[in-house]
């Protein structure tokens, strides 16, 4: 059952017109430098992302995995990372937990010498009440089985008032995360709404080591459910789906309010090297890619080499035309924000 779920997400993502309304990256403009004066070969584009060296500040962010399909994916992605010096993360692994015979569609990423790897559960699950409710050994086993680095809850909450069947309790998800970040690194990861700065100053609290934003911009999955939703004739899912669509905050946004207090991993919507430098600017530490990778990852492991490769060029661009020799002078570059973007930064 979990496994069907995660095939047909896989393929509505790959198919279909899941993203927001608006991306907010576009809302932001970088100050060109006529003279850099910069070598464009000696450009230092490596990142310590929470003790973790990267070559390049990026992380394939949380995709799949606990279905046939995603064992070639995720083993294409880890390739991928292993090459780049880059982060990676798995899709939520409770379907490992539910079912051992499916852990090598998750472990096939040790096969890659990944830099800095994240194990995945979600939010929801750590406080239910039954038999489906996730243990600390649960979380250990999850944790053990990629070799992980951090471990990201994900916080999936708009999804599961989509679904009829969704979990709608999140009463004590915070406790819960303060007692596993005794015994994890954990990254608080939403999945297309973003994090409000009163969120993420509860979650630092409670011990998290970073967060990832995946705000809106990107993919929601309102529209992934509403798609499922389609497809089974479920009008009152459809309709729900369809009202929430563009419920969330913006990734720039969210990326702005969180940066100050833990590493951010900016993520929701990026689509290139320009995004990314972009999400540098705003404050994120690395930025996350998910979609923009996936087709590639799942049909063409050579274009999605080249996918890669663009989005360093595109990148290196962006630091070369701003002036900035490393990842830490881009930061500082001067940033011009247009509205809708503008209301959400004052909003803070």
């Amino acid at each position: 059952m979990i496994g069907k779920r995660k095939e047909e997400h896989i393929r509505i993502a790959e198919n279909e017109d899941v993203s927001s309304f608006h991306n907010f990256w576009d809302d932001i403009s970088l100050m060109h430098e006529a003279d850099p004066e910069v070598n464009y070969d000696e450009i230092d584009t490596s990142v310590n992302f929470a003790g973790k060296n990267l070559k390049f500040p990026m992380i394939i962010s949380s995709m799949t995995g606990g279905a046939e399909i995603a064992k070639n994916i995720n083993r294409n992605l880890a390739i991928a990372a292993e090459r780049f010096g880059i982060g990676m993360g798995v899709g939520s692994m409770r379907a490992a937990i539910v079912d051992r015979s499916i852990e090598d569609t998750y472990s096939v990423i040790n096969e890659s010498r990944v830099p800095l790897k994240i194990a995945n559960i979600g939010a929801p699950q750590l406080v239910r009440q039954d038999k489906d409710a996730v243990s600390t050994r649960d979380i250990a086993y999850i944790y053990d089985l990629i070799k992980a680095d951090f471990l990201a809850v994900h916080f999936n909450f708009l999804q599961e008032m989509v679904q009829p069947e969704g979990d709608r309790n999140s009463k004590g998800v915070i406790d819960r995360i303060r007692e596993l970040s005794g015994s994890f690194n954990i990254i608080a990861k939403e999945t297309g709404s973003g994090f409000s700065r009163k969120t993420a100053e509860r979650l630092v609290d409670a011990g998290v080591k970073a967060i990832e934003v995946s705000g809106m911009s990107g993919t929601t999955f309102a529209a992934v459910e509403y798609y499922r939703a389609k497809k089974e004739n479920n009008l009152e899912k459809m309709r729900v789906g369809e009202t929430f669509w563009n419920w969330g905050i913006p990734s720039p946004a969210s990326v702005h309010y969180c940066s100050d207090l833990v590493p951010v991993i900016g993520s929701g919507g990026l689509r290139n090297g320009l995004d990314l430098a972009k999400a540098i600017v705003m404050g994120a530490t690395v930025g996350g890619f998910a979609r923009t990778l996936l087709k590639d990852a799942d049909t063409s492991p050579d274009q999605l080499m080249k996918n890669i490769e663009l989005i360093q060029r595109e990148f290196r661009v962006a630091m070369f035309l701003t002036g900035s020799k490393n990842v830490y002078e881009l930061k500082f570059t001067k940033k011009i924000i247009s509205e809708p973007l503008k209301d959400w930064l004052e909003a803070k």
